[in-house]
């Protein structure tokens, strides 16, 4: 299976860095390429920023500036570039997310793993319909109901993608035990997903997969630390992008990337260490 577009916004910043690494390796200052290009130096600033799309001819214009003949390298640019015209595949429902929920789901479209902690509720990418949609009702009560539906059935589509047996996408999710115990929805509706989750990750188990791993840091395991907060470090396919991770906060989150997920990183390998291993959380799971 094709992997799905991510539009253009993770293309942008891949083909930027990219052009912003020849032109210093060749030593040449933003001004030159700015007169290659006939245009400004700010120009040549947004397109190594990843700030807008990119002209196929202004891409191998700069190759040629930075001395690149190969043609499969310069076949690869020329990829980069159009794709900084593409569109996501979530994108016939953008006007349901905001921006950062559209750089998510680009990044999670190109990540090849997510780490993440959840509270206070199970992650997204795993819940079940009638789940999903008792959260959005509180989360978006403004929203029609139509929309809601709209909304959580591009959430299974993430599902699904993380879902394949290919093992396309990998998964280790640090879920917090108040998450598990917090009820959403009914009852029913609540006891449906910790059992639909429970079963999904014993039929993984069973296959010998292991690209799906949850773990409940239960509340014996003490403060979490510095993790008050939801957040997922995103680890890209391609080693040109950088590691990015998304902390979430109540009015809109907060990105980091590179170096300075380094901390994220080292609080998420504590909350491992912290937590149960997989098959105490499936036994949670099923009798919380």
């Amino acid at each position: 299976m094709p992997q799905r577009p991510s539009g253009p916004l993770i293309a942008r910043k891949r083909l930027g860095t990219a052009l912003r690494k020849l032109r210093e390796d060749a030593n040449l200052r933003i001004e030159a390429a700015a007169r290659e290009l006939e245009c400004s130096t700010a120009k040549i600033s947004r397109l190594e920023n990843g700030l807008g799309p990119a002209k196929a001819w202004e891409v191998r214009a700069l190759l040629a500036l930075y001395g690149v003949t190969d043609d499969t390298t310069r076949a690869q640019f020329d990829g980069w570039a159009a794709a900084t015209k593409s569109t996501g595949w979530w994108e016939p429902d953008a006007d349901l997310t905001d921006d950062d929920e559209d750089r998510y789901i680009a990044t999670e479209t190109e990540s090849a793993t997510l780490r993440m902690f959840c509270t206070p509720v199970l992650p997204a990418i795993l819940q079940t319909p009638d789940y999903a949609l008792a959260q959005d009702d509180a989360w978006a009560p403004e929203r029609s109901r139509a929309d809601a539906h709209r909304f959580i059935s591009m959430n299974m589509r993430r599902q699904e993608e993380l879902l394949r047996p290919d093992g396309a996408l990998r998964l280790d999710a640090i879920v917090d035990e108040a998450a598990v115990r917090r009820q959403i929805g009914s009852p029913e509706i609540h006891a449906a997903q910790l059992r639909w989750l429970a079963d999904l990750l014993d039929s993984l188990a069973a296959q010998g997969r292991n690209d799906v791993i949850v773990r409940v840091l239960p509340f014996s395991a003490g403060s979490p630390g510095r993790a008050m907060s939801a957040f997922t470090i995103f680890t890209p396919r391609e080693p040109l992008d950088p590691v990015s991770a998304y902390v979430e906060e109540t009015w809109g989150g907060a990105w980091y990337e590179g170096a300075d997920t380094d901390p994220l990183v080292a609080t998420f390998n504590e909350l491992a260490r912290k937590s149960l291993d997989p098959r105490a959380t499936r036994a949670l799971l099923r009798d919380p």
